[in-house]
């Protein structure tokens, strides 16, 4: 993608997360205003129990909820037409809605929308990218079949394909090895390795896989208590990071 060494691909600024119990009542924040820079080429892990703000956290990264309060900036701005963000930044969430009708390779060429649009057609291109992330997936052996027909680990696979076909800068994943074993969830955190390296991405992925988070990512960020605390994955368990995992 062509960006300079370890440029800051999204900001945070006094960033808070929370959300609305009903349309009158004001905003719950769920975490104390966080600064946070994800640049070009770095994995980051986003751990934290269960209900500590995780997904509201990626969701407010890409715009699906407001903040609170504070900002998000992508490449220094906080203002984006649809289509450009969708060019910029995609969320990969587990277990969404299942189209009943479209085969594999078909949802995977959703993720060429954002330049293509929806009814113009896919180019050679477009299909070039298709089949490139039906590949580094290893998913090209059921790209005929239907959606319903896989398992939830191979539609984790599919799902992540989307993204990778969309050529985004900034890719947010929530909990993506959720439904695959232990040899497929190794390959799938070196893939992140070898997309923010060799397309200068900058990749935030919510685990709860911490060996995975140590061995694969560059730094590591925690949601505990309503705070937010991020250290080099080096460092994360020496600093008292990881202390919450062990009870």
């Amino acid at each position: 993608m062509n960006l300079p060494l370890n440029a800051t691909l999204l900001q945070c600024e006094n960033l808070v997360i929370g959300y609305k119990q009903d349309k009158r009542s004001d905003a719950v924040g769920l975490v104390t205003p966080v600064d946070f820079e994800l640049k070009a080429g770095e994995v980051v892990a986003l751990l934290g129990e269960n209900g500590s703000g995780k997904s509201t956290f990626l969701k407010t990264l890409c715009g699906l909820l407001q903040p609170v309060s504070g900002s998000v900036l992508l490449q220094g701005k906080s203002q984006w037409t649809a289509r450009e963000r969708a060019k910029f930044i995609t969320l990969v969430r587990m277990g969404g809605v299942v189209c009943d009708r479209m085969n594999v390779r078909e949802f995977v060429g959703l993720g060429r929308m954002p330049y293509a649009g929806l009814f113009d057609g896919r180019n050679q291109e477009d299909e070039n990218f298709v089949s490139e992330a039906l590949a580094l997936l290893e998913i090209e052996k059921f790209k005929d079949r239907w959606l319903t027909e896989l398992s939830d680990g191979e539609r984790s696979r599919v799902y992540l394909a989307q993204a990778v076909a969309q050529q985004v800068n900034v890719l947010l994943l929530d909990e993506p090895n959720a439904f695959m074993d232990i040899p497929r969830s190794r390959k799938l955190f070196t893939l992140l390795q070898k997309l923010a390296k060799e397309r200068d991405m900058g990749i935030l992925v919510s685990t709860h896989s911490v060996e995975y988070a140590e061995k694969y990512c560059d730094r590591i960020m925690v949601i505990e208590k309503g705070f937010a605390r991020c250290e080099r994955a080096s460092d994360a368990r020496a600093r008292g990071l990881l202390d919450w995992t062990e009870g």
